[in-house]
Order: C-alpha cells, then sequence, then structure tokens
C-alpha cells in the first residue's frame, strides 16, 4: 500500500442524527485581504436623506394653557361668601333687636321732640316734656319705679346725680317746667340745645 495515498473513511451519518458541527472557516474561503470580516448577518443600508425637507418644518409650536376662569369661584371662596353672609345676618339681627330697646326708643323720640319747634315752641315746653319723659323711663326700668314719684328737691337731687346725670341749673329748671306758667323764660344760660344734649345723655344712662 505503499505509494497510494491515506484516505479517511467517513461514515455516513444515521438517519435523523443532527448535523456534523463543522468548525469556523472550516471549508469556506478565506477573505481577500482588505475586505471587511464577516459578520454573520446581513445590516440594513443607511437611510437617504437627501431628499428629505427640513426635520425642524415638523415641530408643532408650544400650545399654552387657556386662562383660569374666575366662574365658579374656589370652594374657599363660597365659604367666605357664606361666612360674611352669616356675619352680616347676625349683625342684622343684633341692629334689630338693639331698635327694640326701650333706650332706642326713648332717645328716638326725645330727638323728635327736640326738633318739633311747633309742637315744643319755647324751652319751658320742651323741658316739660322732658320731665315727662323721664318719668315714663324709670317706670318702665326695673328696681326704679321709686324714682318716678319722687318730688321737689329729691326729684332734683335724682336727676342731677350718677355719671350721667345732668347739670344743677337744667336739672332744678327740669324739675319746675312741669309746674311754670306756659311762656315761662328760663333761667339765663339755658338753651334749647344744651338742654337736648342734656336730656339725651341722661335716657342713655338711665334707659
Amino acid at each position: 500500500m505503499s505509494g497510494t495515498p491515506l484516505r479517511l473513511a467517513q461514515a455516513a451519518a444515521p438517519p435523523g442524527a443532527p448535523p456534523a458541527f463543522t468548525p469556523f472557516g472550516a471549508g469556506t474561503a478565506a477573505p481577500a485581504p482588505g475586505a471587511p470580516p464577516a459578520s454573520g448577518f446581513d445590516l440594513p443600508p443607511p437611510p437617504d436623506l437627501s431628499g428629505a425637507g427640513d426635520p425642524l418644518a415638523e415641530l408643532r409650536d408650544i400650545r399654552l394653557p387657556d386662562p383660569v376662569s374666575f366662574w365658579p369661584p374656589a370652594p374657599g371662596w363660597w365659604m367666605l361668601a357664606g361666612f360674611v353672609l352669616l356675619l352680616l345676618v347676625i349683625a342684622a339681627a343684633m341692629e334689630w333687636r338693639r331698635r327694640q330697646t326701650l333706650a332706642y326708643r326713648v332717645s328716638r323720640d326725645w330727638r323728635a321732640m327736640a326738633s318739633d319747634t311747633a309742637r315744643f315752641p319755647d324751652t319751658r315746653t320742651l323741658a316739660a316734656e322732658g320731665a315727662l319723659l323721664m318719668r315714663r323711663i324709670l317706670v318702665s326700668t326695673p328696681g326704679a319705679p321709686e324714682a318716678a314719684r319722687l318730688t321737689g328737691q329729691a326729684w332734683q337731687d335724682f336727676l342731677t346725680g350718677g355719671k350721667s346725670g345732668l347739670p344743677a341749673d337744667i336739672g332744678a329748671f327740669l324739675a319746675l317746667a312741669p309746674y311754670l306758667p306756659p311762656g315761662a323764660a328760663p333761667p339765663p344760660g339755658i338753651e334749647r340745645e344744651a338742654l337736648a344734649t342734656a336730656v339725651a345723655r341722661w335716657i342713655r344712662g338711665h334707659a
């Protein structure tokens, strides 16, 4: 057998067996010098941008949010409005109650008398009506009806006593005014306006 090339017999693979492993590069031609190495898969060609337009032209402008509407208001504003409305209702109720008090009604009546020069043309007539109004206040005030029956010097002392008491000259004139004849002149220094102011202060302190 000398001189005859030795050939290895290759056994045929049995049916259904996987193909025999072939080392990388076995049975393939070597790449040419300078050629890129084989990667095992083909890369897609780069996109052709020669015909594309300006990419910025495809961008959309910034859209600002819609302005905040004034109506309907936030829940906090509704709560504030309800609180203010409640305060107004309370203030109105207190004012109505104040107008029902004796002090308010009597003060209103006295202001009307002091400004009514047709019914009370002179200071004596106004003083006499003021003295009668003071007695009605004392009759309506708890604990003071006894003072409404005072006369003379005791009545005068009561009118001039206390923080809201009348000045001495006005107190003396009021104590005598109901008994003076119509048209009698008041003592010197007693003006209609001073009388009205002093009686109004007395009413606020006793009604």
